[in-house]
């Protein structure tokens, strides 16, 4: 397994879509990775006789291609991790997903406006559509200008700095599992039933393992034919539920691993991910930001 090597930031130019490419670009940094920036252009529409549809010719492709670009980099400046863009058109959470899947990415980071009541119901919202059907994760970036309520009443009852985070409050308790012998389309179906990208290994009652979705793919022809074990990391660095959230990453950081299975004494309590810790801590930071005087 690794780490998050490849991050799709979708931008429509807004402030919520910023704010996603800063924190896709700290992610980045720290994963030693790289950042795949999209940008989604309608499809125009001329009418709905002879020639209903027409896609953006090169000039205008090119000519957001440059502008996405200047973008990025006056965003992130001169610290700006390996990045590429690309331009599109079309249904946006669509080409979103399609294009995570084509470039394998390891992660999607994108704003989301917060829209509710009719304009939610009317336009839907990409981000919770993405959020659904993408096969890789997605860390979703709220617009920072939105305050909720309970934030607004917690101003004041605040201490100088936030609690530490423990693993216990965060992982995923009692976490579907595979046996080692078991063959990958069981395990792949139980992925698919539980919505989940790893699974830990057991045999014997006693954790020995921990298989990723990502393990399964080198093999998707042959899943019935071939165990959980032949692919499975053996003997996986494992968390106690008392652990602060920080040493989980840094532990994550060190092994350049995406998930660590949650271990009380020997016996298998948990599982968390990278991604839970990630949006843990997007909250929480906007969490602070919004209820600082």
């Amino acid at each position: 397994m690794s780490g998050f090597s490849r991050i799709l930031v979708p931008i429509d130019y807004a402030a919520p879509s910023s704010d996603a490419l800063r924190l896709a670009a700290t992610i980045a940094r720290a994963f030693g990775g790289r950042l795949l920036v999209l940008h989604l252009l309608p499809i125009e529409v001329y009418g709905y006789a002879e020639f209903p549809l027409v896609a953006p010719d090169d000039a205008r492709l090119e000519e957001e291609r440059t502008r996405l670009e200047r973008h990025v980099r006056t965003v992130l400046g001169d610290h700006a991790p390996a990045f590429k863009v690309e331009i599109g058109w079309g249904s946006p959470f669509e080409q979103i997903v399609e294009r995570a899947a084509e470039r394998c990415a390891d992660l999607i980071v994108m704003g989301t406006h917060g829209r509710t009541g009719v304009k939610h119901a009317f336009l839907g919202s990409v981000a919770e559509r993405t959020v659904r059907l993408a096969r890789c994760p997605v860390l979703t970036v709220r617009d920072s200008a939105v305050e909720p309520a309970a934030l607004v009443a917690a101003r004041g009852a605040r201490s100088e700095t936030p609690p530490p985070a423990m693993v216990g409050a965060l992982m995923v308790r009692d976490p579907v599992v595979v046996q080692s012998t078991d063959t990958l389309d069981i395990a792949n179906a139980r992925m698919l039933e539980a919505e989940a990208r790893h699974l830990p290994v057991v045999a014997g009652g006693r954790l020995v393992g921990i298989l990723s979705d990502r393990d399964l793919q080198p093999h998707m022809n042959v899943l019935a034919h071939t165990r959980v074990d032949a692919v499975m990391t053996p003997n996986p660095a494992t968390v106690s539920p008392d652990a602060a959230l920080a040493d989980a990453a840094r532990e994550m950081l060190q092994r350049r691993v995406r998930a660590l299975p949650v271990v009380d004494g020997e016996r298998l309590v948990g599982i968390v991910t990278s991604s839970d810790i990630l949006a843990d801590y997007a909250l929480a930071a906007s969490s602070w930001k919004a209820i600082a005087p």
